[in-house]
């Protein structure tokens, strides 16, 4: 296992996070939309690749623009707390 690699524990906690964040969404009675439904299950079976590597020790080791890149959208997934249509939604129209 490379637990010794801030970059990698940082990226798995970081997917994690963004797992534990879109498979516990609630839509509280907002309308269903297909595409954001299987956007959002796509997403999750991504980001839950990478712990499900580490701690299988499978995982060999990440970069700097990987973890920036994961970062934001960590940022952005938990700002929507969720939603990916509204993520979509707030990228299609600036406010």
């Amino acid at each position: 296992m490379v637990i010794n690699d801030p970059l990698v524990i940082l990226n798995v906690v970081l997917c994690s996070l963004m797992v534990i964040r879109l498979s516990f969404f609630r839509k509280n009675g907002a309308t269903h939309r297909k595409w954001a439904s299987w956007l959002a299950y796509l997403l999750i079976l991504l980001y839950g690749h990478v712990p499900l590597r580490f701690f299988f020790d499978h995982y060999d080791g990440t970069r700097w623009a990987i973890l920036l890149l994961n970062i934001v959208i960590c940022i952005a997934v938990f700002a929507v707390r969720g939603n990916v249509a509204k993520l979509f939604s707030v990228l299609r129209h600036p406010q």
